[in-house]
């Protein structure tokens, strides 16, 4: 009851964690009493200036509003609780009974000891009860600090928004296994470990300050790996290569031999190759984030067995994987296809920008195929009509060095066939401020 008059109390986008997976166990609404009953419109549940907590589920696209939904719902790492629905579910893409049960067993208790319920994520699977415990403490500890937030109006505001990085990574990163957890920024370190204090007081003692002189991404290596999770190839151990293709549609994977020909046989050669680029993919599948569709070209193999073999290994590269994965059978062809959930921006989406000069397109125009551009575009302004005015005698054309170099080329004549065509005088100017693609034509009576 508490809860519900804390929900009724004001209005909020209170902000889902995006990395997290909806709700995948679906308790169904209780049956109506009299099914002819008139349908309940939305004047019939709010009415103009109430204050509501609301929760975004869909961002606003393209001029249409987002979507709210009432229901809150608050992800953890392993759980996602339900403050407004009591009950525990488990999701169903736990496929082991056993361990869907051991799980149930084990939420059940933290689901009665206070209001609310518990969906068991997917993440959960092989969690200790040490860390559903956790998880569950401070779900319940972060709807406490919403409902005393939301008693104090002040609608329209936010009462919760995501984590920043480092939090999110304490979250959902730190594992049982984790043995320390350096921070290298003071400020950072403190916000880390009031955090872990309030939250998850099994992890405040492994937050370690790092004060050497030393860089602690170079001391790790963590540059290097960024840096090479921003190319398009990815080496493998064995001398062959990954090339990763992230589109707006899907990302195109594609797996080459290289210079790998460590077996006499060929198919075996091939095998080793395409296991090893099932190690690779995997991880770096959740390196870069890469999610929605996803099509793997592995190297083509004869032998059904062989296919299997690698099928069995990319799925088995795949369980640790913490975003919501669907992996289809491999094609004849050797194809994989398959859809990982997006969750947040790919790591390129966050560490990059569009290129100014290819608009993000990955290629520019040459410099020759601009100069006829400009050529083109000059003998149009040059003949278009003008009425009242007599045609332009003269015209400045403005372009990048390179282009411009190439209209200056006697060999070539480009200006000199416009300035006979249009009885007008060309002149060409570098500017090296313009981009390859861009130029400007300044008309002189």
């Amino acid at each position: 009851a508490a809860a519900a008059a804390a929900a009724a109390a004001v209005t909020a986008a209170l902000e889902p964690d995006e990395d997290a997976e909806e709700p995948e166990t679906v308790v169904a609404a209780p049956p109506v009493p009299n099914a002819r009953a008139r349908r309940l419109t939305i004047g019939d549940c709010v009415a103009d200036g109430d204050q509501i907590m609301v929760q975004v589920t869909k961002d606003a696209v393209k001029g249409k509003g987002a979507r709210l939904t009432a229901n809150i719902s608050l992800p953890g790492r392993h759980l996602v609780f339900t403050p407004f629905q009591g009950g525990v579910g488990v999701s169903r893409r736990i496929e082991s009974e056993a361990e869907r049960q051991r799980l149930h067993d084990i939420v059940q208790p933290l689901a009665e000891a206070g209001e609310g319920g518990f969906i068991v994520r997917t993440a959960a699977e092989g969690a200790t009860p040490e860390e559903l415990q956790a998880d569950a403490q401070y779900l319940r500890t972060l709807w406490a600090d919403l409902e005393a937030s939301a008693a104090r109006g002040g609608a329209p505001r936010p009462l919760h928004l995501d984590l920043d990085p480092l939090l999110r990574a304490l979250r959902d990163q730190a594992q049982e296994g984790v043995a320390e957890i350096l921070v290298d920024e003071p400020v950072a370190y403190e916000r880390a470990l009031v955090f872990a204090r309030r939250f998850m007081p099994h992890l405040e003692d492994r937050i370690r300050l790092w004060d050497r002189p030393e860089a602690l991404f170079e001391v790790f290596d963590v540059e290097e790996v960024i840096a090479e999770a921003l190319q398009p190839r990815v080496r493998l151990p064995s001398g062959g290569f990954v090339v990763i293709d992230q589109t707006e549609a899907l990302t195109a994977i594609d797996v080459n031999t290289g210079r790998f020909v460590g077996e006499a046989d060929q198919e075996a050669t091939v095998l080793h190759t395409n296991l090893e680029a099932a190690e690779v993919i995997a991880h770096q599948l959740r390196l870069r984030n890469l999610g929605g569709l996803i099509v793997i070209d592995f190297i083509d193999m004869e032998r059904a067995e062989n296919r299997q073999k690698l099928y069995d290994a990319f799925r088995a590269a795949m369980v640790g994987d913490r975003a919501a994965t669907t992996v289809l059978p491999m094609s004849e062809l050797g194809l994989v296809q398959m859809t990982r959930k997006r969750g947040r921006e790919s790591l390129a989406q966050v560490l990059t920008e569009d290129c100014q000069a290819c608009g993000g397109t990955g290629r520019v125009k040459s410099a020759e195929t601009v100069a006829y551009e400009v050529m083109r575009a000059a003998r149009r302004l040059l003949l278009r009509p003008r009425p009242g005015k007599v045609a332009a005698r003269a015209l400045t054309v403005m372009a990048a060095p390179e282009v411009a170099a190439l209209l200056t080329e006697p060999r070539l004549g480009m200006v000199e066939a416009v300035a006979e065509l249009t009885d007008a005088v060309l002149e060409v100017r570098a500017d090296p401020a313009l981009a390859r693609d861009a130029f400007d034509l300044v008309e002189r009576d």
